[in-house]
């Protein structure tokens, strides 16, 4: 019970941000990726977006593209804002691989010919490049939130 009063909190916390942002003229679509490891399969990683106004998107990764968790969050962000062209966008996310490569060190890594401060190889070059791409359009943005899919299901049993 004070584990789920944490997370209602959590929750809470994420949905003023929303509100917040939602004043401001955004559009909140939320994402998030998926890893599992299934007996006689292997690794099976997917994604989800859903959004307010109705989108929703569950998918897998293509079997040509390495399939980690960052991936699919990657891939679940560029899906949420390719498939909109609502004039002002705010994905919300759990994966901090995402929010802090939308909101900076994606550019300075690839100023850098795609290596990170300490020199290393960025992975997943080419979804980087695809992402900087959307957010480089007016009006997008990425907004860090833990528990976005909680948040989602609330505002959609709230009526919201």
């Amino acid at each position: 019970t004070k584990r789920l009063n944490r997370k209602l909190q959590a929750v809470d916390a994420v949905e003023n941000t929303i509100e917040r942002l939602r004043s401001e003229g955004f559009h909140a679509i939320y994402t998030d990726g998926s890893a599992e490891i299934l007996p006689g399969i292997g690794g099976v990683v997917g994604y989800g977006v859903y959004s307010e106004c109705g989108m929703s998107i569950s998918a897998f990764l293509p079997t040509d593209q390495r399939q980690t968790v960052n991936i699919a969050e990657l891939f679940a962000t560029i899906q949420a804002l390719g498939a909109t062209d609502s004039a002002k966008i705010a994905i919300c996310t759990d994966s901090s691989y995402v929010c802090g490569g939308a909101t900076g060190s994606a550019r300075r890594w690839k100023v850098r010919g795609w290596k990170n401060a300490k020199g290393a190889v960025v992975s997943n070059t080419a979804l980087w490049d695809l992402l900087i791409a959307e957010l480089d359009r007016p009006g997008r943005i990425v907004q860090w939130a833990k528990n976005t899919i909680a948040c989602w299901y609330r505002g959609q049993r709230r009526g919201g």
